[in-house]
């Protein structure tokens, strides 16, 4: 299809004149049959590239999603512009309304299919896809796929195989966030490796960063107040983000009763109802903030966000930037605020600490299935969960890494057992290697968190260039750092490196990796083995040759 057939197909379907940055070349690539990575920006409109497509190709599109309250607002939104023939699939069904949802996919009247990747776990419903036509398979969220990125979900790791077992529809696979890195890892986990990626939009001018550094406690709480009084005083409604839920609580609290600042409490305890009323809350703005963990605002479709503020130190740059990205999508001014201590770096280590296995674990979990699999229906999750007494993250990461090196396998919907090839086999041996290797990344990307909070040169640069683009401008003139050289006369801090953005280097003791930032003389290079290091620019040297 034309660029005119297409933008006439946006203003019927959607009531839109224009398409947004990057938009309009994801949504042509689509039609025309070409894989696709896109990664835009929060805000930049990534549900139309597939939307759009879905309701244009003969068949059924497929959009994987990570979220259940996402997939209820993208439904929600569609059917109050007229399409009606869309369906979630998720664990909130009933048994009725699944088999009601899974005969409307079967006429093959549904153009939409939405779904959660461990739905996409289950036979039946992948011999349902594969008997109906499937043109476009989509990945939302697609970071989730790869263990490189901040949110990784290991169901995701066996989505390139249903993409095979679908008959290679067209891929699309869309995320506000991923480094370099770990859009190699999405490429090759899908099995679309010759892709080059569509990148837009990371430069949110309208969003003023800055950051306040708080020595104990009772100061992040102060800070707090001074943002909701004074000259200085935050506009319009907004989240605030903490890293617990007994901070969230503590907060919200202190905002009530010591601001009288009208505040809910958002976190994944709360019951469904609750998590609903606090929602309709903040869309009408009968509050002025929400106070929540990071499981509040994916989805959120609130143009007006006027202030994020961080609580505690977010474990990435690429948590941050997703989370911040959620305030300004209007294009209005709007304050990306990061209160931290040094001491924050404790609990995002202790995060860590329960999310990567070790070998015993591992071995724990094998033994267990070893022990008990040969037992009719396998061994169930929940059983795994009361003998190994393990954190749930944990399991479901040791589990996916057991069964994509094909040590275990599915038994039923949610049992494992060991493999064929095992059975005959009990000499395999499990590397663990890569998930050390991860552990240390993500360390690093912490260390890199930390980094940006103490940085006192542009913020803007610092994040463009964490993700890989460059930003040439001395002085953004919209975070804390910028305006604060600009109002004391100081031309500005940054000068130029003799390294740039993406040039690959070598270490003696690191490795050869890829350069992320470069400032004066000093280099933040990306190791595959290693994570981020900062260091001197004499301490590496330029490799002619790119990474493969």
């Amino acid at each position: 299809m034309e660029n005119s057939g297409v933008r006439k197909a946006l203003a019927e379907k959607f009531g839109f004149e224009r398409f947004y940055p990057g938009q309009e070349e994801v949504v042509l690539r689509v039609l025309d049959g070409k894989d696709t990575l896109a990664i835009l920006a929060t805000g930049a409109g990534k549900s139309l590239t597939y939307q759009l497509p879905a309701l244009l190709l003969e068949g059924t599109t497929v959009v994987v999603s990570p979220l259940i309250a996402l997939m209820k607002d993208q439904v929600d939104m569609l059917r109050q512009r007229g399409i009606r023939d869309v369906v979630a699939l998720n664990s909130t069904l009933s048994e009725d309304q699944e088999i009601a949802a899974r005969e409307r996919i079967r006429t093959g009247s549904i153009r939409i299919v939405y779904t959660t990747p461990e739905k996409l776990e289950d036979e039946g419903f992948q011999a349902l896809l594969r008997s109906i036509k499937v043109p476009l398979f989509v990945v939302d969220e697609a970071h989730c796929i790869s263990q490189w990125g901040h949110d990784f979900r290991p169901a995701y790791l066996a989505l390139g195989h249903v993409i095979k077992r679908l008959d290679r529809p067209t891929v699309l696979a869309l995320t506000a966030t991923a480094t370099p890195a770990v859009r190699e890892d999405i490429l090759h986990q899908l099995g679309i490796e010759h892709v080059k990626p569509i990148v837009k939009g990371f430069d949110r001018p309208n969003l003023v960063y800055e950051a306040r550094k708080a020595d104990k406690e009772i100061d992040k709480l102060r800070i707090l107040a001074g943002l909701f009084s004074g000259e200085d005083a935050l506009a319009g409604t907004g989240i605030i983000y903490t890293a617990t839920i007994k901070n969230a609580l503590e907060v919200q609290r202190y905002l009530v009763e010591e601001l009288a600042v009208p505040a809910a409490v958002y976190h994944s305890k709360l019951h469904k109802e609750q998590r609903t009323a606090v929602h309709e809350l903040f869309m009408d703005e009968k509050i002025r903030a929400v106070v929540a963990t990071n499981a509040f605002g994916l989805g959120i479709d609130k143009p007006n966000i006027r202030f994020v503020v961080h609580y505690d130190l977010p474990g990435s740059i690429e948590a941050y930037t997703q989370e911040a990205g959620r305030s300004g999508r209007d294009g209005e001014i709007s304050r990306c605020i990061l209160i931290y201590r040094m001491s924050d770096t404790r609990v995002q280590n202790y995060f860590l600490t329960g999310k990567y296995p070790d070998i015993e674990e591992v071995q724990r979990v094998f033994g267990t299935i070893e022990v008990f699999g040969d037992q009719r229906g396998g061994v169930a999750m929940s059983d795994l969960r009361k003998i190994l007494q393990l954190p749930l993250t944990k399991l479901k990461v040791i589990l996916a890494l057991l069964k994509k090196s094909g040590y275990i396998e599915h038994v039923g919907k949610s049992a494992y057992g060991l493999t064929e090839a095992v059975r005959k086999n009990r000499d395999l041996v499990l590397s663990l290697a890569n998930y050390e290797t991860k552990k240390s990344y993500d360390q690093s990307k912490l260390a890199m968190m930390l980094q940006y909070a103490e940085s006192n040169v542009c913020r803007r640069r610092f994040i463009l260039n964490y993700f890989g683009e460059d930003f040439e401008r001395v002085n953004c003139e919209a975070c804390d750092n910028c305006l604060r050289t600009a109002s004391a006369g100081i031309s500005g801090l940054w000068s130029a490196s003799v390294f740039k953005i993406a040039d690959v280097v070598s270490h003696p003791k690191f490795g050869t990796g890829t350069v992320e930032r470069a400032e004066k003389d000093l280099v933040t290079v990306l190791f595959p083995s290693f994570g981020y290091k900062t260091l001197l620019s004499s301490a590496v040297q330029p490799v002619e040759t790119k990474i493969a």
